[in-house]
């Protein structure tokens, strides 16, 4: 990397000075875990451990009314929330709060741990889903997904902080950053893993999920699992759908279970919706130290010309689409959208999809917008081909 500093170097003094600041494990976790763990407890005394703890209480009520959870009507108490999302998935939703506002405080590399945290969240969702055929708990499986690559975001908190020091570094690529956060992810990992004190299959997975050989016996299906999702988690981020991820060839997956891999993976956007905090202003960007991806539309690809609607956060707004290939598509409009954010695409009524910003360029006086369709569906999927035929959905009858 192109840097006026030895990064690794740099990041090796901070690990031995003991420098590194890591994100405080929530006293509201360790309390409802003891409480579950105790059997010893009713739908009020999980209420009450919850609202002493007003970020957790409000995500516990918006992972609630998520579409995740399919809510047909708004939950507006505390218990119902809870009695909803179900009591061991309070811990895992206090410890995934704590750590995903940090993955998404503002800084130079934001959109990089943004990407890093929402590849652990899917990991946690699909972690959780395939323990139970490989004799896993499938709470501890959720938590080992969620945490097993944290050391990543913790990475670059640590770039972040070098950076300060040197104004005027210019950006660098994605792929150079990751590189470089891949390097040390697995030694920060294990550093939180130790400050929090959690528990050892827990450990075992950050130390071993790329070296699963290295295992003991007594964690070896948990790290397995995680290696796996590893790769299914590279597959659904590659495919612009779910139909489209290959499930053929994934050791241990059997045939039986693809049916039923596929429909999480369709949940898998409105799980991460499900963990945003949209309750407040978006905080003013910093400028990013992570230079634009390349395009993925070539000069040949597609003209487009028609008007597509975009929601992020609470803000909705139309766009024009102007070239797309089956799978990007480049749109102009006023407002800038944050790169590498998952947005939301209404490609017509009632057909919508998910996307990941890959580019925003000021182009006079508007914003030319690359994106990257994420887990469609097939309607979704089947629209988009559409559109980039020219051929307009006939409406339902």
């Amino acid at each position: 990397m192109d840097l006026p500093f030895d990064l690794g170097a740099e990041v090796v003094k901070l690990i031995d000075t003991k420098s590194i600041e890591l994100p405080t494990y929530p006293g509201v976790a360790l309390k409802l875990q003891r409480l579950i763990s105790s059997g010893n407890y009713g739908m009020p005394d999980l209420a009450k451990a919850v609202e002493s703890d007003q970020a957790l209480a409000t995500a516990v009520m918006r992972t609630a009314n998520s579409a995740f959870y399919g809510a047909s009507k708004p939950i507006t108490t505390l218990q119902l929330a809870i009695a909803r999302v179900g009591a061991n998935s309070l811990n895992n939703i206090a410890i995934a709060g704590t750590l995903g506002a940090q993955s998404s405080s503002e800084g130079p590399l934001v959109s990089l741990r943004k990407v890093s945290w929402r590849r652990s969240l899917i990991s946690a969702l699909l972690c959780q889903h395939l323990a139970p055929r490989r004799k896993v708990n499938a709470g501890e499986a959720f938590l080992a997904g969620l945490l097993h690559d944290f050391g990543e975001t913790i990475a670059y908190a640590c770039f972040e902080a070098l950076l300060e020091s040197h104004p005027g570094t210019l950006p660098q690529d994605a792929d150079s950053w990751s590189k470089e956060a891949r390097r040390f992810h697995t030694q920060l990992g294990t550093i939180l893993a130790t400050e929090w004190k959690l528990p050892p299959y827990v450990e075992a997975t950050v130390q071993h999920h790329h070296t699963p050989q290295h295992a003991t016996a007594e964690f070896s299906p948990m790290v397995q699992l995680v290696e796996l999702v590893d790769v299914l988690v590279g597959r659904l981020e590659d495919a612009p759908s779910v139909g489209q991820v290959s499930l053929e060839d994934l050791p241990g997956v059997q045939r039986a279970e693809f049916e039923g891999l596929r429909e999480v993976m369709l949940k898998v956007p409105a799980f991460l919706e499900s963990f945003e905090d949209t309750s407040g202003p978006r905080a003013k960007a910093k400028p990013s130290l992570v230079a634009p991806a390349p395009s993925s539309l070539t000069p040949e690809a597609p003209t487009v010309d028609f008007e597509i609607i975009v929601t992020t956060r609470n803000d909705r707004r139309v766009y024009s689409a102007t070239q797309m290939s089956a799978d990007a598509l480049r749109m102009r409009g006023t407002a800038a959208q944050t790169e590498r954010q998952l947005i939301h695409l209404e490609l017509k009524p009632g057909v919508k999809a998910c996307a990941t910003v890959m580019s925003c360029v000021a182009v006079e006086g508007k914003f030319a917008i690359e994106v990257k369709p994420f887990a469609l569906n097939e309607p979704a999927r089947a629209e988009w081909n559409r559109l980039l035929a020219g051929i307009a959905l006939a409406p339902a009858a």
